[in-house]
């Protein structure tokens, strides 16, 4: 029985853990697409690394979790969103 709770609970703090990840990360990208376009292009190595590293701190705490399919769709909006920011960024450095 305590082995049960103890398995329920450490699964609970995976699951708020990853809660926590994957709002920290549609709040960053979202960030990004408030800033200005001037301040994104100068700025856009640091994001791109940025978006880099939490999408990587991303896919380790949802691999932890049995199912993930709560957070799949906030963190495949949120993927799209910054693909679509890239996109425009990097037509715009290449016009540049």
């Amino acid at each position: 029985f305590l082995i049960a709770i103890s398995l329920t609970s450490c699964k609970t703090q995976e699951e708020k853990k990853a809660e926590q990840v994957t709002n920290k990360y549609v709040r960053f990208v979202d960030s990004i697409s408030h800033k200005s376009t001037d301040d994104i292009l100068a700025n856009w190595d640091s994001i791109n690394t940025s978006f880099e590293n939490k999408t990587a701190e991303i896919n380790t705490e949802i691999d932890k979790l049995e199912d993930n399919h709560d957070f799949d769709a906030k963190i495949d909006s949120a993927i799209a969103k910054y693909e679509v920011l890239k996109k425009s960024v990097l037509l715009l450095k290449e016009n540049k």
